[in-house]
């Protein structure tokens, strides 16, 4: 019986796996209506897909051990996992940045949306700590994004950062950079 388990297990993993892989290297089908979201990087649900099937896996190990041992630290890890890995998975989902050529629309991880316009950024900083970069921005509302722009394509914000150190003021809607 605990031969078939094992085989059973590894077979769902396998497939599981060769599933995830093929869905990584599938291009994702263009956006046909709006300005497109840049989401989180497509290993982020892998490794939220991974702590779900880790979690699964513990579960099954948990709750089917054998008599005279202790399944608690099993089972204890295997809620853990199955949490972090639906965490994971909703901050993916959630997660989104669309920077246009006035303003940023965002999502937060929580799933809470907002919009700062180039007009009504307070402060910025773009900051380089090591291999990691910082794009930080604060709107006169109180509204605060922080993205790493080697993830996300802030090419338009960037540009506008710069048309307001080259001419001291932000530049208006339709206006060249």
């Amino acid at each position: 019986m605990g031969i078939v388990v094992k085989f059973l297990l590894i077979a769902l993993v396998v497939a599981l796996v060769i599933g995830m892989v093929m869905r990584m290297f599938r291009k994702p089908a263009p956006q046909t209506t709006g300005p497109k979201q840049q989401r989180m990087p497509l290993v982020v649900p892998l490794i939220g897909w991974l702590l779900l099937i880790a979690g699964l896996g513990f579960g099954l190990a948990g709750f089917s051990a054998r008599p005279g041992t202790d399944p608690v630290p099993m089972r204890i890890g295997s809620v853990v996992a199955l949490v972090l890995g639906l965490l994971v998975l909703l901050m993916h989902r959630n997660r989104y940045v669309q920077p246009d050529a006035d303003r940023v629309r965002f999502r937060t991880f929580l799933g809470r949306e907002g919009t700062i316009t180039y007009r009504d950024i307070t402060t910025f900083a773009v900051s380089e700590n090591g291999w990691r970069s910082r794009l930080q921005l604060r709107a006169a509302d109180g509204t605060r994004l922080r993205v790493n722009p080697a993830v996300f394509d802030m090419s338009p914000t960037l540009a506008a950062i710069r048309f307001k150190e080259r001419t001291g003021r932000w530049p208006s809607p339709g206006e060249a950079r």
